[in-house]
């Protein structure tokens, strides 16, 4: 996990997804640590992440929506770090939620670009 400096490299869903997957590589050892039930609760924070890039790459869905989503999945993330900093200590949760926070940022960043493209007809 150390040494490992999180830098998106923003090229489309595919990247996200990547980056998430390395994210989730990096910190599974540490959940695993504290038992099944920990490494259960970060698997489905993960997939709660890849469930919100579907959501951003569905062009059916509002971006408001899109929007108010993020917003909960931030909170989420920032409680799921707060719950687990107890055992796992602060500054490695804190690396996982700003790891997050900045994969969340770049995918709505990226597909607000993208949807502003298709209404101009790039």
């Amino acid at each position: 996990m150390a040494g490992k400096e999180f830098t998106p490299a923003v090229c489309g869903a595919s990247d996200f997804r990547r980056l998430l997957r390395d994210i989730e590589d990096r910190y599974s050892g540490a959940f695993d640590g504290l038992g099944p039930r920990a490494l259960q609760d970060f698997k489905h924070m993960i997939d709660c992440v890849d469930e919100f890039l579907d959501l951003l790459a569905d062009p059916r869905t509002d971006f408001r929506v899109k929007l108010m989503c993020y917003g909960e999945l931030r909170m989420d993330v920032f409680e799921f770090r707060r719950y687990y900093a107890r055992w796992l200590g602060s500054p490695l949760m804190e690396r996982l939620k700003h790891e997050v926070y900045e994969l969340l940022e770049e995918a709505v960043s990226w597909w607000g670009e993208q949807d502003v493209l298709d209404i101009m007809g790039c």
